[in-house]
Order: structure tokens, then C-alpha cells, then sequence
């Protein structure tokens, strides 16, 4: 394995790691957000008690997944082999929602970030239903419209 290589490996496990520290920041946003509607607008029941939550979570998953395939997107277009940024931004949010159309690849010795990339796609995937579910069941236990919704 040559330097070039070791090189490349570095910096995409460092790119993981900073869309990891996105992602948990969102989460975080997330979490303060839902207690936030929580305290301030207890008085709403039914679907009005879940909308608010989940669609301010929705958004915030929707910009954090933005950023990150937009930060992939501006390193293989540094080392890639794309015409333009465009491309580097389809490659890779292609490859980060692991639909993987194909048509673009990364040239030796970057190919090493193309799985790097799915894999944080589908970590990020696992957090995203995760966290919508907490959300989702913090308030069922909360709300008595939804008792024994989420047992």
C-alpha cells in the first residue's frame, strides 16, 4: 500500500468522522427542538401533538444529510475525476444514499471513499429512524391519545 494510499484512506475516515460530528450536532438540535415543543405546547393532542415534532425533525435530518452530501461532494470534486461540481454532487449523493447509479466512479486511488461514503450513508440512515422513533414514542407516552401506540 503506497502513501497515496494511506493518504486517501486518512482523509475519508476524517470526512466520516465530520459528517458523524454533523450529524450528532443535528441530533442534538433535534432532541432540544422536541423538548422545546414538549414544554411550550402541551396543550395539543392528536395529530397536531405529533406534526410539529416530526416535521421540524424531518427538516433538520433533510439539512444535516444536505450538508454532509454536499461536503463529500466537494472533496471528490477536488480529487475526482468530474467535469464539474454537479457531478461530484450526484456521484455522491447517489453513493451516500447507497442507490449507486453507476455511471460515475472514482479513479484509482479514491475509489477507497466510494464505500466510505455508502457507509456513512446508511450510519447516518440507522440514526435518522432512530431518532424519529424516540420522537415519535416520547410523545405517545406523553399524550394519552396515542396510549399503548408505541408498546
Amino acid at each position: 500500500m503506497s502513501l497515496t494510499h494511506i493518504s486517501v484512506l486518512l482523509i475519508g475516515f476524517g470526512f466520516m468522522a465530520i459528517n458523524l460530528i454533523i450529524h450528532a450536532f443535528f441530533m442534538f438540535l433535534i432532541l432540544k427542538s422536541q423538548s422545546y415543543y414538549m414544554r411550550n405546547y402541551p396543550h395539543l393532542k392528536g395529530m397536531a401533538s405529533i406534526m410539529g415534532p416530526l416535521l421540524a425533525s424531518t427538516f433538520l435530518i433533510i439539512i444535516s444529510c444536505s450538508i454532509q452530501v454536499i461536503l463529500w461532494s466537494l472533496l471528490v470534486f477536488d480529487l475526482g475525476k468530474f467535469d464539474d461540481f454537479y457531478e461530484a454532487l450526484h456521484f455522491s449523493g447517489t453513493t451516500y444514499t447507497t442507490i449507486g447509479a453507476g455511471k460515475q466512479y472514482l479513479v484509482p486511488p479514491y475509489r477507497a471513499l466510494e464505500p466510505m461514503i455508502a457507509c456513512t450513508g446508511m450510519l447516518v440512515t440507522g440514526l435518522n429512524t432512530a431518532i424519529l422513533f424516540a420522537v415519535l414514542s416520547n410523545i405517545a407516552r406523553k399524550n394519552p391519545d396515542f396510549e399503548g401506540f408505541f408498546d
